[in-house]
C-alpha cells in the first residue's frame, strides 16, 4: 500500500491524475472486500463504486496519508453496510454435501480439472453462504483478517472498537462460520 500512500500524497498536492492511479492500485482490494462482505457481485460492484465516490469527496480531509489503508476500509465498510441494509441477500443454510453413495458407502472419485474447479467454486460459495449467516460485525472481522490480511490492531481501527472486541468478534465469527458449515453438512457434527 506504499504506492497508494504516495498516490494519496500526490493527489493532496493537486495532481488529479494521482486519484486514477490510486483507484487502479486499490480497486481490486476494495471489490474483494465488498464481495466477501455482501456475497453478491453486483452489490459488490455498486459498493466499490460508492466507496470511491466517497473517497474522492473525502480525501482532501485525510490528514495522514499513512492511515489511508484503514481509512479506505472504513469507507468501504460503510458503503457495504448501506448496500446490505438496502438489499439484504437471502441465504439458505439448508444445502448439504455428501461423500457417500446411495448405500451409505464412502465414495472416492478421480476428478477432472473442470470438476476440481467446480468443487473449488462450490466450496467458496458454501463458505460465502456461511459468512452471510453470521452477524455483520463478526463477518466484517473475518473478512478483514482472513481475506484482506489486516492485523487485529488494524481491524480494531477500521471497526472503531477496542482490540479485545476485535479479537472477540473474530473468534465468535469463526465459530459461527464453523457452526453454519456443520448445518450445511460440510463439516462433521460436534460430538
Amino acid at each position: 500500500m506504499k504506492e497508494a500512500e504516495e498516490a494519496v500524497r500526490r493527489f493532496l498536492d493537486g495532481d488529479e491524475e494521482a486519484f486514477n492511479q490510486l483507484v487502479r492500485l486499490v480497486e481490486r482490494r476494495v471489490y474483494n472486500f465488498a464481495w466477501r462482505f455482501l456475497g453478491n457481485r453486483e452489490d459488490a460492484q455498486d459498493a466499490t463504486q460508492d466507496t470511491f465516490l466517497s473517497v474522492y469527496r473525502s480525501l482532501p480531509t485525510l490528514r495522514d496519508p499513512g492511515s489511508f489503508p484503514t481509512w479506505l476500509y472504513r469507507i468501504a465498510l460503510n458503503a457495504c453496510r448501506a448496500r446490505w441494509r438496502s438489499r439484504r441477500p437471502e441465504v439458505s443454510l439448508d444445502h448439504t454435501l455428501s461423500g457417500t453413495d446411495e448405500d451409505g458407502k464412502e465414495t472416492r472419485m478421480v476428478l477432472s480439472t473442470a470438476e476440481v474447479e467446480s468443487k473449488r467454486l462450490e466450496s467458496r460459495d458454501l463458505i460465502c453462504k456461511s459468512l452471510m449467516g453470521i452477524s455483520e460485525a463478526h463477518r466484517t472481522a473475518i473478512v478483514l483478517k482472513e481475506y484482506m490480511g489486516l492485523s487485529l490492531e488494524e481491524i480494531a481501527k477500521v471497526m472503531d472498537c477496542p482490540l479485545s472486541t476485535a479479537k472477540s468478534r473474530l473468534y465468535h465469527g469463526l465459530r459461527g462460520v464453523q457452526r453454519n458449515l456443520r448445518r450445511m453438512g460440510v463439516l462433521p457434527a460436534e460430538d
